[in-house]
């Protein structure tokens, strides 16, 4: 992550210095004009001695004011180096937070849902090994008419409460959606 503010940083460094080559070059253009102006000046010069003095002060006044952009320039060059730090110190406490947080509450949060998985596995072995067990009558089983014995039925006849059968049901469904939540939150 660094490496990237690094290279960021190098490139805006980068941006910055070809925008100042560009001004420098613009300011030498100007300042050739204003050579070739002064040339041209100098041959006139005998005659116009009282009209060139003012024009030298601009001169000077324009030198000095160039010079004070450039000192500016430099100035807000430092700035933004500074700017480009804090940044980067920013990003990266910011990311040490992230890693510090996703540490300390990762390993409860997966302890959790762990925990959640085996419960419902435990309740869904649990009702499965109700399933597979032999059903048992939970009302009085059917007589056979051809058999005159009171404790003989025929086990396909047996019936079985129909509440219990809805409850046991339920449970199935409410377990099928823990089952599903927990899921999702294992991919979250």
């Amino acid at each position: 992550m660094s490496d990237v503010l690094n290279n960021i940083s190098i490139i805006i460094q980068i941006i910055l210095f070809i925008t100042l080559i560009i001004m420098v070059i613009a300011l030498s253009g100007y300042i050739k004009k204003l050579m070739f102006k002064v040339e041209a000046l100098q041959d006139d010069v005998n005659k116009f001695k009282t009209h060139v003095d003012p024009l030298i002060d601009d001169s000077r006044k324009l030198v000095i004011k160039l010079n004070s952009v450039f000192e500016k320039i430099d100035d807000n060059i430092d700035i933004l180096k500074n700017s480009v730090e804090k940044v980067r110190d920013t990003v990266e406490s910011v990311v040490a937070f992230e890693q510090k947080l996703q540490s300390k509450i990762e390993s409860p949060m997966m302890e959790t849902i762990n925990t959640y998985a085996a419960i419902i596995r435990g309740i869904k072995v649990f009702f499965d090994k109700i399933k597979e067990s032999k059903p048992r009558p939970i009302l009085k089983p059917k007589k056979l008419k051809d058999t005159p014995s009171k404790e003989s039925y025929d086990e396909d006849e047996i019936i079985f409460d129909d509440e219990i059968q809805e409850e046991f049901n339920d449970i199935n469904k409410e377990l099928n959606e823990v089952r599903k939540k927990l899921e999702e939150m294992k991919r979250v």
